[in-house]
């Protein structure tokens, strides 16, 4: 192999630092000849990694690493026994001499590996390791969501974290363009094996895109092992509808050049059965009630793919470049029947009405990355290009039949087809500064610039008769325009008790929405600041404290802001409101940690002009129901969670959280005054994996969420709970996986829903109890190196298209 790879891991300390300097050596085996290819982790005393190596051809290793006291090396190599050194003095680090020892017959081979708790919590972070989750086995990541610790999904797939709603979610750091139950829709696309961790940011800094009240980041995998490498994955799922995936990742990595790539695969048929009773009033009197059946079926096919490169053109400089495709598509076959009530608890009629949808997405996006470092104390330029292209095509048949109690026909169907063409890009470009000014101290500060075009043309007919009539009051031509820019400044200090960051950022707004049917402009523009603030305190190793505060903005999604209707029955639809304003929310929190397994954290949120999903009646007729989203006042949030990982024994390993929460909302629909409206909420989950002998590990988990009122919603305790085994085979190259969700089937959603003159009550079940079994393979060498992370200028703006599902 040519020269070795070195690789320097960049932990937060080392951002700090005002020089580097270079553990140098050779590492031999017992024959005293050069090892390649060795792995070697340079740790400080208190166990933190400062660095990593790969030693060269001859055996010779260094790495450039902060001056400290005292370090001690572990050492890796798929042919020798690891091993760890003593404690060694800096002043002895220049010239080391390291030898392997070679492996016993009765150990077999050792194995390079580091086994993640499940749950981990970082600091402003919460992070879900999801390969090490045997519920998460043949799942998608939109199921994996659903059971992370402090996530919450309402009945139309709102995502919310520990209360907050307005959730931006980032695919690899990248926001994904899209709400609702078009963004449940995509998540159910992904795969979780194609999932590394996932990431739930409740406080990001000013550095983060200012959008949205707190950030999940889903990490994909990506290989960083040496030479070609890869991983295959198939997986076959029993719910009441098959669910079944494969999926492959490629990656070849030398000195300078690492080259990925990944495909996956993935169906998954299921269903939203949704039972409900509608019932209207005027002044308290009953003037009638629809009780309600419907059932979606939606098979999902889903194609996904990723291709990049990374260049180390020499030691300052990198360049990257990386291009994601996926398509989407939906054939959705739903069903509702609809019992009449003109009379208290006397069915007058009924309607049957088939609702079928053919839907197809396709979106693509491309990053290219430049990296510049301008010292050897760590300071950098970093610069990103988007550009992302996001298509759907929904071709909607809507067929309503009216009959009397008998079954007879009363009046001819109604018969309607929608025909929707939706394109957007995203451009975008952003420029960041990393700058060390001593040991202690260092800033951060960047400029970015975005432009967003969406336009989509939806076209209703009514076909009732036999011959299309174009329907003017359905039908729309919307396109929006939105230029973003913006520029933060934040600055850091590092002290060995103290820590502190002030940051700011600006960002000006300029959006303009244009109907066409109606020929109607709104043209607006607004600038605003987004401080944030982190203050942290350790008085000793075993504790720390830390106090946040921040101000973020949530834009409406574009499919929020759409005045497009999309029907389920004759009595409901969904809308997009075109008039819906921007969200704030100021958070001020407070974090203990004890030890590294004990973590608390409480706070209190405001969130102005509060963006609400509500299922509401229309003012001009009480009989009518539309799906949509409105502004309310305000919404205030007080909230604490703690995270307790407990070793019980050294085979059983007990990850537990509690999150609790008052939610009190304000504000005025339909009618309808809230005023700190709320509750009390508590969720408790726990995860219990156990490792036995001969490669196998079982695992059990279980969740459980008390009674919430949200805003309008009265919401019924949910809990559920599975189980899953793991068997490692293949000298641990291949896993098998069984895993049993909702094994009781009671994670599904009933709730009581009340305005003035309307009073609703539901219960929606999906396929939520499935029968997983799954395997994976891993081939290629197993060295490990790092691998670049970054982020790109388009980050927040993909987080607001609706690109699948409806």
């Amino acid at each position: 192999m040519k020269t070795g790879l070195l690789i320097c891991l960049l932990v937060s300390v080392q951002s700090f630092s005002q020089e580097k300097v270079w553990i140098k050596g050779r590492i031999s085996d017992p024959k005293n000849e050069g090892v390649a290819d060795a792995l070697l982790f340079i740790y400080s005393t208190d166990s933190t990694l400062l660095s990593m190596a790969v030693s060269e051809k001859d055996g010779h290793f260094e790495a450039d690493v902060l001056p400290v006291d005292a370090v001690f090396i572990r050492a890796t190599h798929d042919n020798f026994t690891e091993f760890k050194t003593a404690v060694l003095p800096f002043s002895e680090t220049s010239d080391l001499n390291l030898s392997f020892q070679n492996r016993t017959k009765e150990m077999g081979e050792v194995t390079v590996s580091a086994t993640k708790p499940m749950i981990e919590r970082k600091p402003g972070m919460m992070v879900l390791n999801v390969e090490q989750s045997l519920s998460a086995t043949g799942s998608s990541a939109f199921e994996v969501l659903e059971k992370s610790p402090g996530v919450s999904v309402s009945s139309t797939d709102n995502i919310s974290l520990n209360g907050k709603s307005g959730i931006i979610v980032q695919i690899d750091g990248k926001a994904q363009p899209m709400s609702g139950t078009d963004l449940a829709n995509y998540l159910r696309g992904i795969p979780s094996s194609a999932i590394d961790k996932i990431e739930l940011i409740s406080n990001p800094s000013a550095k983060y895109d200012a959008a949205g009240s707190a950030i999940i980041n889903i990490r994909l995998k990506k290989d960083t092992r040496l030479g070609t490498n890869g991983t295959a994955t198939v997986s076959y799922g029993q719910g009441i509808y098959p669910k079944a995936g494969a999926g492959i990742s490629l990656n070849h990595r030398n000195k300078k050049v690492n080259v990925f790539g990944s495909y996956n695969y993935a169906y998954r048929k299921g269903f939203n059965h949704l039972v409900l009773e509608r019932r209207f009033y005027q002044q308290d009197t009953f003037k009638g009630a629809y009780i309600q059946d419907n059932n979606l079926k939606f098979p999902v096919s889903n194609h996904s793919a990723r291709f990049g490169m990374d260049f180390q053109l020499n030691r300052k400089n990198a360049l990257s470049f990386v291009a994601n495709g996926m398509s989407n598509a939906f054939t959705i076959d739903g069903i509702n029947r609809s019992d009449v009530q003109i009379q208290q608890d006397v069915i007058a009629s009924r309607f049957v009405t088939t609702n079928d949808r053919e839907e197809k997405w396709f979106n693509g996006s491309a990053n290219l990355n430049y990296k510049h470092v301008l010292d050897s104390a760590g300071s950098e330029i970093t610069a990103d290009l988007d550009y992302a292209a996001y298509q759907n095509q929904n071709n909607q048949r809507f067929n309503a039949g009216y009959y009397d109690i008998s079954g007879t026909a009363i009046q001819n169907p109604y018969i309607l087809t929608g025909d929707l063409k939706g394109n957007l890009a995203i451009h975008a470009a952003k420029m960041d500064l990393h700058q060390v000014l001593n040991a202690k101290n260092f800033l951060d500060a960047g400029v970015k610039s975005s432009y967003v075009i969406a336009d989509n043309n939806l076209e209703f007919f009514d076909r009732s008769t036999g011959i299309p009539v174009y329907d003017t009051t359905k039908s729309n031509h919307y396109i929006y325009r939105e230029t973003i820019g913006a520029g933060y400044l934040t600055w850091n200090y590092e002290g060995k008790k103290w820590s502190f960051q002030l940051g700011a950022r600006g960002e000006y707004t300029h959006v303009k929405g244009t109907q066409r049917m109606t020929n109607s402009v709104s043209d607006t523009g607004y600038f605003q600041l987004f401080p944030t603030a982190y203050l942290g305190f350790n008085p000793s190793e075993k504790h720390h404290f830390e106090w946040t505060m921040n101000r973020r903005i949530d834009r409406p999604s574009y499919d929020q802001l759409n005045p497009f209707k999309f029907y389920l029955d004759p009595s409901t639809y969904r809308e997009g409101n075109p008039y819906l304003r921007p969200q704030t929310t100021y958070t001020f929190e407070l974090g203990y940690s004890f030890k590294n397994v004990l973590f608390v954290n409480a706070g209190i949120a405001t969130t102005k002009d509060n963006i609400t999903e509500v299922i509401a009646p229309l003012t001009q007729n009480q009989n009518v129901t539309v799906q949509t989203n409105i502004n309310l006042k305000r919404a205030d949030l007080i909230y604490a969670n703690i995270s307790a990982p407990v070793q019980v024994t050294k085979w059983w390993n007990s990850v537990n959280n509690i999150n609790a929460y008052i939610a009190l909302y304000s504000g005025n629909v339909a009618q309808t005054n809230l005023q700190n409206r709320g509750s009390g909420v508590l969720i408790l989950s726990t995860v219990n994996t156990f490792t036995l002998k001969k490669d196998w590990s079982i695992e059990w988990n279980a969740s459980y969420h008390t009674p919430e009122i949200y805003a309008f919603d009265h919401i019924k305790e949910i809990w559920h709970t599975g189980i899953g085994v793991q068997k490692k085979i293949m000298q641990s190259r291949g896993v098998i996986k069984f895993a049993w969700t909702d094994i009781f089937y009671t994670n599904y959603i009933r709730a009581n829903v009340a305005f003035t003159n309307y009073k609703e009550y539901f219960d929606v079940k999906r396929d939520t109890r499935v029968a997983t079994l799954s395997f994976t393979y891993k081939f290629g060498k197993t060295s490990v190196a790092g691998s670049r992370r970054r982020g790109t200028g388009a980050d927040d703006l993909k987080g607001r298209v609706n690109t699948g599902g409806g």
